[in-house]
C-alpha cells in the first residue's frame, strides 16, 4: 500500500513534518535509523527556542574569525585540518553570503520563519507543555564589552519592526533578572532580555509526537535504515529500507547534513555542512538554589540552560566532517566557561554528575534552511536549520506540509526553496 508521505529521519524536522501532514489527513510512514526518535542532533542540544538568535553564523568579518580559530586556544570555532578540503565549495559560498547586505537580508528572513514557527509551536505548548518541560521563561544575553552590546542593540532595533521583542538591561538589572550572575557583575556592561524565547526538551517532544502518530494509526519504524530511493521514471516513489520497500506519493528527507548520502544526484545544490555542537549537562537535582533563566554569554558564545533539574551548558562549532567523537579539550573548556559565568556555583558544579554530548547541526552556506521539492518529482527536503533546529522545527514543518498538500503558505516559500538562486 502506498502512503501519502514517507518521512526519512525522526529528529525534530522529520517527526514534526510527519505530525503536520497527519493533521492534514495524510497517511504517513516515518523511518528512523536510531533505536528511537529524537536521538540524533536534537537529543541534548541547547533546549532553547530562540527567535532572538535568528542570525546566520556568517556575519561580516567571519573570515578573520575562522583564520584565528587555527591558532586561538579559546576560540568558539574549531576547524580540523582533515575537514578543510571538504569545506571548500560550501566555504566559498558561506563567505560570499557574509557580505553585509546579504547577511542582513537572510537575518530578516530567518526571523520571519522563527516567529512563524513560534506561532505554530504554540499549539504544542498548549497541548503538551508539561510533558516536555516547556517554559516561557525568556533568555538573557550578557555582555562583557560595550561595543558588542551596542552592536546587538542596533541590530535589535532594525529587527523590532519585524516583531523581535527585547529589552536592554543595565548591569544591575541583569543581575536582578538572574541573581546568580552577581559574582561576575563587575565584568558586566549590560544585558538584553528576550522575553518570548522558550526552553523545552526536544527529545521528550519527539517522543510525544511519536506516540501521537502511533495513536492516530500512522506508522513509525525505528532502527530502520533507508538505503536507496525508489524511482519510477523521473519520480521518487519511496525508499528501500532495512524493513523492506516503502512506497509513498511523497518522500521527505529530514536527515540533516546526511541528505546527500541518500540522494547525491539531486542534492548537488543543497549546500549543507555538518557542524558539531557540544553540550555538557550537569545533574543538579540535589540542589535547590539554581539559576532560573537561560543565560547566553555573547563573548564566550556559550549558553547555560536550566531544564528539569539539570543545568546544561552548550556551545562551540567544530568543523570535523562527520567525525562524531567527543573532543575532550572542548568538553573541558565548556566546563571552564560555565564556571566563568557562574563562579559562585563552581564547587557545586564540580560535585555534579555530568554528561558530555555532541551533535551535528546541518548548516547551510547562506544561513537559510532548505524546505521544498527537489529536482526529482516527489522528493522533498527539510534540512539546513543550523543552530536554529529547535526554533525553526514547527514552522519549517508547517511550511513543507502546506507545499506538499498544495495549500497557500504563510511565508514566501521561494526564500527557502532547494533551487533558490544565489544572491549577489
Amino acid at each position: 500500500m502506498k502512503s501519502d508521505a514517507l518521512i526519512i529521519g525522526g529528529g525534530l524536522s522529520g517527526i514534526t513534518t510527519a505530525h503536520r501532514l497527519a493533521k492534514r489527513g495524510c497517511s504517513v510512514v516515518l523511518v528512523e535509523a536510531n533505536e528511537d526518535v529524537g536521538l540524533g542532533a536534537n537529543f541534548a542540544n541547547g533546549a532553547m527556542l530562540v527567535p532572538s538568535q535568528s542570525t546566520p553564523w556568517n556575519t561580516p568579518g567571519i573570515l578573520s574569525t575562522l583564520l584565528k580559530s587555527f591558532v586561538m586556544q579559546n576560540s568558539a570555532v574549531r576547524i580540523k585540518p582533515k575537514a578543510v578540503l571538504s569545506l571548500l565549495n560550501w566555504g566559498l559560498r558561506f563567505l560570499k553570503n557574509s557580505k553585509p547586505h546579504l547577511h542582513e537580508l537572510h537575518k530578516r528572513r530567518l526571523l520571519d520563519l522563527a516567529l512563524f514557527s513560534m506561532d505554530v509551536f504554540e499549539e504544542y505548548y498548549k497541548g503538551y507543555a508539561d510533558q516536555f518541560d516547556a517554559k516561557k521563561c525568556g533568555t538573557i544575553k550578557i555582555y562583557r564589552d560595550q561595543p558588542s552590546l551596542e552592536a546587538q542593540i542596533r541590530s535589535n532595533r532594525h529587527l523590532s519592526e519585524i516583531g523581535l521583542e527585547w529589552e536592554a538591561l543595565t548591569p544591575d538589572q541583569t543581575v536582578k533578572a538572574e541573581p546568580h550572575l552577581q559574582a561576575m557583575a563587575p565584568q558586566l556592561v549590560g544585558g538584553i532580555r528576550f522575553s518570548t524565547d522558550v526552553v523545552a526538551d526536544p527529545h521528550k517532544y519527539c517522543q510525544i509526537l511519536r506516540d501521537d502518530l502511533l495513536a492516530s494509526g500512522q506508522i513509525v519504524h525505528v532502527d530502520c535504515q533507508a538505503n536507496k530511493l525508489l524511482m519510477s521514471g523521473d519520480r521518487v516513489i519511496g525508499a528501500r529500507t532495512t524493513s523492506g520497500d516503502i512506497l509513498a506519493k511523497n518522500t521527505i528527507l529530514a536527515l540533516g547534513a546526511n541528505v546527500k548520502k541518500l540522494a547525491p544526484s539531486v542534492a548537488g545544490g543543497i549546500l549543507v555542512c555538518p557542524v558539531k555542537g557540544y553540550s555538557l549537562t550537569y545533574d543538579t537535582a540535589a540542589f535547590n538554589d539554581l539559576p532560573s533563566s537561560p543565560v547566553i554569554d555573547e563573548g564566550l558564545h556559550v549558553g547555560i540552560v536550566p531544564i528539569n533539574g539539570k543545568l546544561r551548558s552548550v556551545g562551540f562549532a567544530e568543523f570535523a566532517g562527520h567525525d562524531n567523537a567527543l573532543n575532550p579539550k572542548i568538553v573541558r573548556q565548556l566546563d571552564r566557561f560555565t564556571k566563568s559565568v557562574y563562579p559562585n556555583l563552581s564547587q557545586m558544579i564540580d560535585g555534579c554528575k555530568r554528561e558530555p554530548w555532541a551533535g551535528f547541526r546541518a548548516m547551510s552556506a547562506d544561513g537559510l534552511p532548505y524546505i521544498g521539492e527537489t529536482s526529482s518529482k516527489g522528493l522533498w527536503v527539510n534540512t539546513g536549520h543550523g543552530h536554529l533546529g529547535w526554533t525553526l522545527a514547527t514552522g519549517s514543518a508547517e511550511l513543507l506540509a502546506d507545499l506538499i498538500t498544495g495549500k497557500p503558505t504563510a511565508l514566501d516559500a521561494s526564500t527557502f526553496a532547494v533551487n533558490r538562486s544565489p544572491k549577489r
